[in-house]
């Protein structure tokens, strides 16, 4: 489904030029949930925005389905792959309800857009009620569910999540994890999962790949219930963790 070839890229600073991403290469497979891991200023959010075309690469491409992802293909791009935010509170509209906040991805939309979203309530735990409060209203794990829930509505087949967990507290973590998990098994949407909680990783992934100053060191699937790494960093990274 997803397929990052070859990507690199630069950041220049007057005459210094700092390489973030050398050379990625990784795939995500229709139905899988895969991991990327890494820590902090391992080139993680920098590919991020990469793959969803917030950043332009230096080399490399992205292909969805075996094609490439251009400026002209970004439109049906976005309606196959979401992104969701780390930081919930920011990528919500803090003047709107969470109706208008819904209802925004579906403006172009056909049909009952009201009826849509009240069937996709419960799915992230949710209920009506919340349709008429705003961000500021709510708790920080329902702000994440209704983030969560503005990137499902439009059925994606593949969602990007960028450190989704790392401010919530570890019962509300566990929370969004297993309703990750159970959209994966409910629909077959795939599930990139960047974090650099190794816990939450190994519970819910079944493949991981291992970033370290901006490089893929590591792949790793998981073979009765455990992944086996090889790279040094990778086995030093997790046996650190697990």
């Amino acid at each position: 489904m997803l397929a990052v070839e070859n990507i690199s890229k630069n950041y220049s600073s007057g005459s210094k030029v700092k390489a973030v991403l050398r050379a990625i290469s990784l795939t995500v497979g229709e139905g899988e949930i895969v991991g990327l891991v890494g820590e902090s200023g391992s080139g993680k959010s920098t590919l991020t925005r990469v793959i969803m075309q917030l950043e332009a690469t230096d080399e490399g491409t992205i292909l969805f389905n075996g094609s490439p992802v251009t400026k002209q293909s970004r439109k049906a791009f976005y309606k196959e792959c979401q992104l969701i935010f780390q930081n919930a509170s920011a990528a919500l509209n803090p003047s709107w309800t969470v109706r208008e906040i819904l209802m925004e991805p579906l403006r172009k939309s056909k049909g009952d857009r009201d009826a849509h979203i009240c069937r996709m309530l419960s799915k992230v735990k949710l209920t009506e009620a919340h349709l008429h409060r705003r961000p500021s209203e709510l708790s920080g794990g329902e702000r994440q569910r209704v983030n969560l829930l503005r990137s499902i509505l439009v059925e994606p087949k593949l969602l990007v999540c960028d450190e989704i967990i790392s401010s919530l507290d570890r019962l509300i973590q566990k929370e969004i994890i297993d309703l990750l998990i159970e959209l994966n098994r409910e629909t077959g949407m795939a599930l990139l999962f960047i974090a650099h909680d190794l816990q939450a990783v190994a519970y819910m992934c079944d493949r991981v790949y291992v970033m370290n100053d901006g490089g893929i060191v590591d792949e790793s699937v998981k073979v009765e219930g455990k992944f086996d790494f090889t790279h040094p960093y990778s086995t030093r990274l997790f046996g650190a963790e697990l």
